[in-house]
């Protein structure tokens, strides 16, 4: 493809676009090639212009003596080339933003649905590990309950019974086992008065 005198295939505009899209970013990339193609329909217009101008040009030259025919030939074919390249440019810009905005809308979806599967994974994470600790918190209220109603129990047996109890852990008792009463304090006679 010829435009504006140099030689451009597709894959050297393919490295054109991508170095504009890591230039400028896939937010204004859409923006620019709109601007892009707004300068290249108004380069064109220009042009049209141009090559009116000279074949009214021309034509005066061909109405005062017909020296300029082959002039004129040559300059409709150079209006023909730039239209075509104009034409050729355009087409491939407007394909181009049109695959880039839509590659972002589909990267922005998928994003989006990836963001909502993880937190929809936390939530039921904490969910989960939140249930777990309630059971645990749970089962301990119950168990140490349980061993406080053990020793009440013993301790209402040894005021009952009148028998001390002793309330000193062992060294090898866990946590987890019920405490004693401690054990009742015998006093005298002599001491109550």
């Amino acid at each position: 493809m010829s435009f504006l005198g140099m030689d451009i295939g597709w894959g050297e505009l393919l490295i054109i676009l991508i170095v504009g899209l890591l230039v400028v970013g896939p937010d204004k990339l859409p923006a620019y090639a709109r601007k892009t193609a707004r300068f290249v329909r108004q380069f064109q217009k220009v042009t049209s212009g141009l090559t009116g101008e000279i074949s009214k040009a021309i034509n005066l030259d061909d109405e005062e003596g017909g020296k300029s025919s082959d002039f004129k030939k040559d300059l409709i074919a150079v209006k023909k080339s730039l239209e075509n390249d104009v034409a050729e440019l355009k087409a491939t810009l407007d394909g181009q933003a049109s695959a880039i905005s839509e590659t972002i809308e589909v990267g922005t979806k998928d994003a989006a649905a990836q963001l909502e599967k993880n937190a929809r994974d936390i939530s039921d994470t904490l969910n989960t590990q939140a249930k777990a600790v309630s059971e645990t918190v749970e089962a301990g209220v119950k168990d140490a309950a349980a061993q406080l109603e053990q020793g009440a129990r013993e301790v209402s047996a040894a005021v009952d019974t009148g028998d001390t109890v002793d309330v000193t852990p062992k060294k090898e008792e866990s946590l987890s086992k019920p405490v004693s009463a401690p054990p009742p304090v015998q006093m005298s006679e002599v001491e109550v008065n």
